[in-house]
Order: structure tokens, then sequence, then C-alpha cells
């Protein structure tokens, strides 16, 4: 009979520590019912499904009637501070309430790892409170075979709405640099711009005065004047598409990553350099390899890109030389080399040239590598710069999508 009461008060007093703890924790953690939901598993795969992650995908219906049979056991005060109203008793329901329909996947999965043997599962998602907030948190649960034999389930949500504020922020204001850098980009390239500009725009003057003259005659000859009418229609549409990617490199809007040909790409960033390089005098090479998958980006920040390590390549040689754009496919994704035969860079050099504000230029911001570097890696990516044996090489490493590009 002691052994007995002693065991009891064993019991309790585990109990008493893992109820302290449990209110103690920072983290909003419920303590969750989870047998029925079982028995939902069970009724389905009698039904024939082996599959539960599809069949859930298939039918969100059979997630929420899983959340309802969910009941809340036992939350902590941090639940009671993030999501409640100050009744406990009305908090302790189930789980349905709490979860949106957009976080109903995140549930499914949850499920998904549980009866398959994870030991975790952690994902981002949001959380409704009572009076209808919905919070973005980090969501996590364990899965010991002891408690999930019982049925018990402890699940835990750590708000990161603030974290989540800041790093939209700091992409703002990444988005800010980098609009002001292509700015400060158009600025060096005015006379590049220019030059594009007036070429369709001098063939349409000089079309319109033949066509005049063609008109003038005794006898005008209408097929001259059609064929120069098409002329000055498609002069027309060159310069249009001209200045619309100025305008695109100048406007301020969030980025649209879509699938891109990286080739297609370095070919339209060429239109911008083709005067600059000629007034360097250097020798323009590309190598674009043919069949590359597409990359995932924005059009104008990848533009940027390989935009200003080309204006990099050009000034380092100052005049004359060879700038090399080169494509290559690579593991996963694509390779874009920019490569020159200027004096290369200064070993000093070689580990700072990614840092905010150090520039190597008379002059210079020192925020386009970096800038370069924010856009990158922001899909996914790489650059490095290195030394060859003829100039500077930097490279652009980007992973490639499924999708394809029409």
């Amino acid at each position: 009979m002691a052994d007995t009461q002693e065991l009891v008060e064993a019991l309790k007093r585990s109990e008493h520590r893992y109820r302290n703890i449990f209110q103690a924790m920072s983290v909003a953690f419920w303590e969750l019912d989870f047998f029925p939901v079982g028995d939902i598993l069970r009724d389905l795969r009698k039904q024939g499904v082996t599959d539960f992650a599809a069949h859930m995908a298939a039918h969100p219906e059979v997630v929420r009637q899983m959340m309802r049979a969910t009941r809340i056991v036992d939350i902590n005060d941090q639940v009671m501070a993030m999501l409640g109203r100050g009744d406990r008793a009305e908090m302790l329901v189930n789980l349905e309430d709490y979860w949106p329909q957009s976080s109903t996947p995140v549930y499914a999965a949850s499920v998904v790892a549980a009866v398959t043997g994870q030991p975790n599962y952690s994902t981002e998602t949001k959380v409704r409170a009572m009076d209808g907030r919905e919070i973005d948190v980090l969501f996590t649960a364990c899965f010991p075979p002891d408690t999930m034999n019982k049925g018990t389930l402890l699940v835990g949500v750590i708000d990161i709405s603030e974290r989540l504020k800041a790093e939209a922020l700091l992409a703002q204001v990444q988005a800010e640099f980098a609009h002001a850098a292509r700015i400060s980009m158009l600025g060096e390239l005015t006379a590049s711009i220019a030059h594009e500009v007036n070429q369709p725009l001098a063939a349409i003057a000089a079309s319109a005065a033949a066509g005049r003259r063609w008109l003038d005659r005794d006898e005008p000859d209408l097929e001259e004047v059609k064929t120069l009418v098409a002329r000055i229609a498609r002069d027309a549409d060159r310069a249009a598409q001209i200045i619309g990617r100025v305008r695109d490199m100048a406007m301020r809007r969030a980025p649209e990553p879509r699938p891109l040909s990286l080739n297609g790409l370095v070919e339209e960033a060429v239109v911008f350099l083709r005067h600059e390089i000629q007034g360097h005098e250097v020798t323009l090479t590309l190598d674009l390899a043919n069949g590359l998958p597409p990359v995932m980006a924005d059009r104008t920040q990848l533009q940027q890109v390989v935009v200003n390590l080309a204006v990099n390549a050009l000034q380092a040689m100052g005049q004359g030389g060879e700038l090399v754009l080169a494509t290559t496919p690579t593991d996963g994704g694509v390779r874009l080399t920019v490569s020159d035969t200027g004096p290369g860079i200064a070993p000093d050099d070689l580990g700072k040239l990614f840092a905010s504000f150090y520039t190597t230029k008379d002059g210079g911001m020192g925020m386009g590598l970096p800038i370069c570097q924010t856009i990158v890696e922001s899909y996914g990516g790489t650059i490095s710069a290195a030394n060859s044996e003829a100039g500077a090489v930097f490279t652009v490493i980007l992973p490639s999508t499924v999708q394809r590009v029409a």
C-alpha cells in the first residue's frame, strides 16, 4: 500500500513539473487529443485510400473534418496572449477555428508526417486568433511514439510577424537601392541609349522624305510608298522597344519573377551596350549555349546584373580588348560568365568586391556589385569573381526551372 501511495505522489510531482514547464515556456503550446484523427485515417484506409497526402490534397474537406475531430486538451498562457480573449474554457474546443483555409495544407502535411513515422514537422504558416486576425507563425509538432500511441500530441507556434515585417522592409530597402543603381547606370549609358534611339528615328525621317518625293512625282509610285510606310512602321516599333526597355529599367516596381531565357536576356542587354562597346573599341563575343533551361527571375533585375557586369568590364579595359559573354549549362541550372582582357582584379580587392560601398573606381558608389549579389542570391544563385589568364571573369550561376520558355 505504501509503495502504491509513493507511486501516486511521484506521478503527481511529475505532472506538477510538466504543468509548470508547460505554462512557463515562451512558446505558445497546444496539448491535443489526436486520437479521433486516427479513427478517420483507419476509415479512409478501409475505403482503399493508400496515399493519404494525395487524398487530402484532393479532398480538403477531409482535412477540415480532422481539424474538427482534434480536441484541444490544454493551452499555455502564451496561446492565451497570442490568440485568446481571456476565457481559457472558451478556447478548449477543436482546432479548426484556429486554422484559416490557406493553412489547410500545413495541417494535412503534419498528419502525413505523424502517420509516416517522421519524428517532427515544422513550417511557416498562419493561424487565426479568436478575434479573426491571422498571424504569421512558425508551426512545429513532435511525434514521440509513446505519446502518439496514446493519441496525445503537443504542438507549438511562435509568432514571426515582426520578423516577416523586418524582412519585407529589408526587401523594400534593397529594391530601392537596386532602383537607384539602375538609374545611375542608365545615366552612364545615356550616349548609348541616345544613339540607339536616334538610329530608327533617323531612318523614319529618311523614309518619310523619300515617300514624299515618290508622292510628288507626276505619276506617284504607290508601291514604293507602301514599302516605305512599312519600313517606317518597323523602325517606329524598334524605337518604341528601345524606349520601353529604358522605361522598364527606370521604373520603380515590385519584382515579378517568371521563367526567362538567359540567352535572350543577354542578347537584349547587348542592345544597351552596343554603342558603349563601339566607343571603347572593344570586340564583343557572344558564346551562348543552345538548349539552356529557363531560369526563374525578374527580367529587369537580371538584365541589371548582366549590364552592370558588362559595363564594369568595359570600364576596366578602357580602350581596346575583348568582352566575352558566355552561357553554359550546369548541374541543376545555368552559368553566365562575363570575361574581359583588362588588367584583372588586384589580389587585395578580390575578397572585398561584393562588400557594400567598396569601390575600385574613382567616384564609384560601391553599390553595383553588392546589388548584383543580392539579386542573384534572391533567386537561389551565386556570383563570384576571379582572374583568368586574359583578365577578369565574373561567374553567375542560377538554378533552372522545370517550366519552359515559349
